[in-house]
């Protein structure tokens, strides 16, 4: 809180970017590899709606409604895991999670891989593909890291 000026939001620092991203990365890993041993047909259909969602909020350029998306996709294929504890794990990290999407989400340039990968990690749970599904997701986060720090650098990140 600054006097007469209310609520700051901290500044993202790189540490605390990788800290978070690391975690999330090995949490989002063993869920998308359990989700394609687990996830029944229903939760394959709930998925390819959230990545139908997921586009259509592209299409219409509203960062919070792709952000909302984008973290509903991914908690479908938390769901399929079924796996509470890991779940609860995941939602633990939500907040900061969220903070970091949204950063990623602003930059529109980086929309269209997102909708690959997404289309990518989806195709490979309809398959059961652990081994392409598990890349994707280190590669998703891997991007998202990647963009993030460089929009630190830049100066283009929260203020």
């Amino acid at each position: 809180m600054i006097p007469r000026k209310g609520a700051e939001v901290a500044k993202i620092s790189e540490k605390s970017l990788r800290d978070v991203l690391e975690v999330r990365r090995s949490l989002e890993e063993l869920a998308i590899e359990l989700a394609c041993q687990r996830m029944s047909e229903e939760e394959i259909d709930n998925l390819q709606k959230a990545q139908d969602d997921f586009k259509n909020a592209i299409a219409e350029g509203d960062a919070m409604k792709i952000a909302e998306t984008d973290e509903h996709y991914h908690d479908v294929i938390y769901e399929g895991t079924q796996n509470a504890k890991l779940i609860q794990m995941l939602n633990n990290l939500r907040e900061q999670m969220y903070r970091y999407r949204f950063e990623y989400i602003k930059d529109s340039s980086q929309h269209e891989r997102l909708v690959e990968e997404h289309k990518v990690i989806y195709e490979s749970i309809v398959k059961k593909d652990k081994e392409t599904a598990s890349h994707m997701a280190k590669v998703h986060i891997d991007n998202q890291k990647k963009a993030i720090i460089r929009q630190i650098r830049t100066g283009a990140g929260e203020k």
